[in-house]
């Protein structure tokens, strides 16, 4: 008594007012520089997500043991459903790092069409960079948390 089920399965509804998807669960987040993980070991690579309808939160810790020989741009992939498309829609996480190198202001995207939080960083001048492998060390950490639509 007092509590709403929904089925294992989306009952998908054309109503705009209708809630009609609710989903917990985990997904386990990879890291890649340059699209590539060669040689990555975890400490701890865990993470959780909530879905109400098309609204995802999700929260991540990743720890590395090693960062491995990949280079380029840091990716954190694995999220459990493909972002929408369009500006209206692109996730932002707030981002704890440790041990790895940034400016002033750590960043995480995820665009629309994909299942990654990409990596990247703001100086106080307002200056955009990414982030890359050679910001990270073995031990680094990254600890997010984001809110996307599907």
């Amino acid at each position: 008594t007092g509590q709403l089920r929904f089925p294992a399965t989306q009952a998908a509804s054309g109503g705009a007012n209708v809630l009609d998807d609710y989903e917990e669960g985990t997904w386990t987040p990879t890291l890649a520089f340059g699209g590539a993980s060669v040689g990555i070991t975890y400490d701890s690579n865990i993470a959780t997500y909530t879905k109400v309808g098309r609204k995802v939160s999700v929260s991540c810790y990743l720890a590395l043991t090693a960062k491995g020989t990949s280079v380029g741009a840091a990716v954190i992939g694995g999220l459990p459903f493909t972002a929408a498309v369009g500006n209206e829609f692109i996730g932002v996480a707030s981002v704890y790092l440790s041990v790895v190198t940034f400016a002033d202001w750590p960043k995480g995207i995820i665009s629309g069409g994909g299942t990654s939080l990409a990596l990247s960083e703001t100086t106080n001048a307002g200056v955009h960079t990414t982030l890359t492998d050679a910001d990270f060390i073995n031990t680094s950490v990254v600890i997010f948390s984001a809110t996307y639509f599907v």
